[in-house]
């Protein structure tokens, strides 16, 4: 009852195995866009890297500067979206790219604020919004910085377009102010009063939170579609990310003075890079409102009005479901949950099924091993004990292999199975399961049950000896052997041919030939599974000769070594691993063909593989044929 246990294993391991799993390597590669070049205004991930946060999370992540080789400027949004990279640095142009149908979802906002302020002079005459109107204010089109502005002029009743826009490339500085002839320039993060301070030069800004432009600054984002495909993973980068950023903002003058050893440039000087990270630390401690507010906290209700100010400029069309832009792995948790509970009650049906399939087997493969148990006991009377050993010992292993084949027989079966049951649960989710659907489900259900059952119909006749002499067709007897062999010759990518086929009958046990068919059958696809040929062949040939059949079998598997051509047919003689072979199927094959059949068995090497060649007598011609 081994037997039977391994096959109800095997077929259980088969059924699960295609019902799918979720599987990730050890350690995953993720690229990071920045939205500029290395500097503290992204201390967070450097101190996640250098802290070891990424790779405790199993992640191993590159972070890549916005400024190419070439000088290039990188946008993070379209890397991200078209798989350059897998996270990015964003602010409103997160919305802006996804009215391009670029389905991004936000994880974290770092920044609670923007950090886009319009610095002047001191001495400059404001005291409204409206002044800038008549002031010369530094614009670009299709500049981010520029977003902020056009918000608080429309907020104030202002059309933007009666502000000129500027050809301008790179930074605004303190020189476009008292050189360049410019009254107002966006700056972010502040960076413009690091080099006046310097110098002595004494500005005042407006911010745009002062007149309601509430955006958030940077925020961490990626594609949708890896928050649903992978959201695991976009979750252990958003804590790790986090956690740098805790680390970093704790710890300013550390990082401050890691990234400009680690990041400087010949056209930089130490020093400087060191204290001008420091001046950012600052500013962005306070765009973060660490420790007051959670590090990345995200206000669904602030992005939804960030897109209904987008809107208002024509920078978005329609509207913003927050659900599917901001990440949420709690929710997504749960509908995943819920998913499996659907599975569940699908597999509930499932198991009901295949416990059936299981006693079907069960009984079968029981009371075959009753009618093997008793014909061995007789055998074991009628011949001597060690030739009675020896046959049980190969009809066993033969068993093993028939089952063996078997489980291959039913995986398509059971394949096919699992997959009406999945589009039934499709059809039952969405409403579309109806009574034509289910009965045609069902209908196929049961025509793959019985090609199952037929299965083990074929098992059974090849499985259970016969006690008469009879007449039998050699074809049907190979194609039935064939056929046990269908998912092993196809999963080997070996070609079954038919040469000639004669339809004269052989005499004798017919399920004794089908045995001996089967072990040469089983020496075949083992040599050609170790050979590395390109086109594996098996070829048939069946033919009369005087009174007898003989059938040919030739496979293309590089035939017998001439070491051992004159031990083939030893008994427990064997090339391959004891744990792959007994040395008894070429025994037993010479023992059925020339004792019990009558016939003669021999072979002979081709050049590109062995020919064996089997002959049996017709009706007769056999010496215990009465006439």
């Amino acid at each position: 009852m081994n037997k039977v246990r391994q096959l109800l294993i095997i077929l259980i391991a088969i059924f699960l195995l295609n019902i799918g799993s979720f599987t990730a390597e050890a350690t995953e590669k993720i690229v990071l866009q920045l939205r500029w070049d290395h500097q503290f205004q992204f201390a967070g991930y450097y101190a996640a890297l250098w802290q070891g946060y990424y790779e405790d999370e199993g992640l191993e992540v590159e972070i890549r500067s916005a400024f190419t080789e070439d000088g290039e400027v990188l946008n993070a949004t379209d890397e991200v979206a078209e798989e350059r990279a897998d996270f990015g640095v964003g602010a409103v142009d997160i919305l802006i790219a996804n009215d391009k149908d670029y389905d991004l979802s936000i994880i974290a906002s770092i920044f609670q604020r923007s950090a886009v302020e319009f610095f002047m002079m001191e001495e400059t005459p404001f005291t409204s919004i409206v002044d800038l109107v008549n002031l010369k204010t530094a614009r670009r089109e299709k500049d981010l910085l520029d977003i902020e502005l056009q918000a608080m002029l429309i907020a104030e009743g202002i059309n933007p377009n009666q502000l000129e826009l500027y050809q301008h490339a790179g930074n605004f500085t303190v020189a476009d102010l008292i050189v360049n002839g410019f009254d107002v320039v966006p700056i972010y993060l502040s960076s413009i009063l690091y080099y006046s301070e310097e110098k002595g030069i004494k500005l005042k800004s407006i911010k745009p939170i002062d007149y309601g432009i509430d955006f958030y600054g940077d925020s961490l984002f990626t594609r949708q579609k890896l928050t649903m495909d992978n959201p695991q993973m976009v979750e252990s980068f958003k804590r790790a990310s986090l956690k740098g950023w805790e680390y970093a903002l704790e710890n300013p003058d550390e990082i401050a003075e890691k990234i400009a050893q680690h990041f400087i440039t010949e056209d930089k000087n130490l020093n400087e890079f060191i204290a001008y990270n420091k001046f950012q630390a600052d500013k962005v401690l306070e765009l973060t409102f660490h420790p007051v507010v959670e590090i990345g906290n995200i206000n669904p209700h602030r992005w939804e009005k960030t897109h209904e100010t987008l809107y208002q400029l024509d920078l978005v069309s329609g509207n913003a479901i927050m659900d599917q832009i901001i990440f949420d792995y709690e929710a997504i948790l749960m509908e995943e949950s819920k998913r499996q509970e659907r599975i569940m009650r699908v597999l509930s049906f499932s198991a009901l099924i295949l416990l059936l399939v299981i006693l079907l087997i069960h009984l079968t493969v029981k009371n075959t091993m009753n009618q093997l148990e008793k014909l061995f006991q007789k055998e074991m009377e009628e011949n001597k004990k060690k030739e009675g050993i020896i046959i049980y010992q190969a009809r066993m292993a033969a068993m093993g292999e028939m089952i063996a084949n078997i489980a291959h027989q039913w995986r398509q079966p059971l394949n096919n199975l699992g997959l009406i049951i999945t589009n039934i649960e499709d059809e039952y989710i969405h409403s579309e399961l109806t009574k034509e659907s289910l009965e045609d489900a069902v209908e196929r259900s049961r025509r793959l049950i019985n090609k199952m059952s037929d299965t083990i119909d074929d098992f059974r006749y090849f499985s259970n000896p016969k006690t008469n002499k009879e007449e039998f067709l050699v074809y049907d007897n190979i194609v039935a052997v064939l056929e046990l062999f269908e998912e092993k010759l196809k999963l080997n990518n070996i070609k079954i041919s038919f040469k000639d086929v004669d339809v004269d009958k052989a005499y004798g046990y017919s399920n004794q030939y089908s045995q001996a068919i089967f072990n040469i059958i089983v020496n075949s696809i083992d040599a050609l599974v170790q050979n590395t040929v390109e086109n594996r062949e098996i070829s048939v040939n069946i033919y009369k000769s005087k009174e007898s059949i003989v059938t040919e079998i030739e496979d293309n598997g590089g035939g017998i070594n001439e070491d051992i051509k004159d031990n083939i047919f030893d008994i427990y003689f064997t090339t391959k691993d004891k744990s792959q072979g007994t040395g008894l199927g070429l025994y037993m094959t010479k023992i059925i063909v020339e004792n019990n059949l009558n016939g003669k068995i021999s072979w002979e090497n081709t050049g590109v593989g062995v020919k064996m060649i089997i002959e049996v007598p017709c009706k007769g011609v056999d010496e215990n044929v009465e006439g």
